[in-house]
């Protein structure tokens, strides 16, 4: 029995390293959205925790839900690289490929609204 319990200790260690910094990991459902940032908008620079809209557009040869969408980023959004690294709003680049998973009903216009609940950036 105490040989098992020397192992909880460890076993506890390895599973709180499969999770990233802020404990959010990336759905394991497909993206919502996938494409190119073409316009980032920072909306709210007074605050401490950056609030920013992101333009996403679909490019060709990637298969996505959306051709155009409007993301909402905030404190909330989950950002990470394709290696799980915990990535910041500043670190977002007009140009990059990005995932993104919405977290509330879309609202049906064009492009698309929505406020972004993860983003993957994959050519960070």
């Amino acid at each position: 029995m105490k040989k098992y319990l020397s192992i909880l200790p460890l076993a506890a260690l390895l599973l709180a390293g499969c999770q990233t910094q802020d404990g959010f990991q990336i759905p394991s459902t497909q993206p919502d959205m996938r494409g190119s940032i073409t316009n980032i908008k920072k909306t709210n620079s007074k605050k401490k925790e950056g609030v920013a809209v992101l333009l996403v557009e679909s490019v060709e040869g990637l298969q996505t839900g959306h051709t155009k969408a409007t993301l909402r980023i905030d404190a909330k959004t989950h950002i990470e690289n394709v290696e799980g690294a915990t990535l910041r709003l500043e670190h977002l680049r007009e140009g990059q490929l990005v995932e993104a998973w919405f977290d509330e009903q879309v609202m049906e216009s064009f492009p698309v609204q929505v406020h972004a609940s993860a983003v993957r950036v994959s050519n960070y």
